[in-house]
This record gives C-alpha cells, sequence and structure tokens, in this order.
C-alpha cells in the first residue's frame, strides 16, 4: 500500500469515527435504558468519546506524518 492509499484509509476512518462520535448518545441510548448499567452510563459514554477523539487523534497524527514525508 502506498502513502497516498495510507492516508485516504486514515482519513476515510476519522470520517466514520465522527459520525460515531455525532451519534454516540443515540447509539448508547438502548443501554442507558437498563437498570443494571444505572449509574455507569455517563463514565461509559465519557470513556467511549474519549477514545473515539484519541483514535482520530493518532490517525491525523499519522497522517500529517505520511504527509511531510
Amino acid at each position: 500500500m502506498g502513502t497516498i492509499q495510507a492516508i485516504e484509509k486514515l482519513e476515510n476512518s476519522n470520517q466514520g469515527i465522527q459520525v460515531i462520535l455525532d451519534h454516540l448518545a443515540e447509539q448508547l441510548s438502548d443501554m442507558k435504558q437498563d437498570p443494571r448499567l444505572e449509574g455507569l452510563m455517563d463514565d461509559l459514554e465519557n470513556l467511549f468519546h474519549a477514545y473515539l477523539k484519541t483514535w482520530m487523534k493518532s490517525n491525523t497524527d499519522v497522517i500529517t506524518m505520511l504527509k511531510e514525508q
């Protein structure tokens, strides 16, 4: 795989991650209704959000490095 293809895949990945982030609350709404998870959902949502943002930042950092080559 060439550099251009790697950059495109990482950019596509970031777009997908952004879609997930935009709809994270909706995606977790069923879990929020589960009484067994009461009190945990805010922490889980924050954890998922932080994980996805970190993943996007890592992708962006790699994209930047690849473009500098």
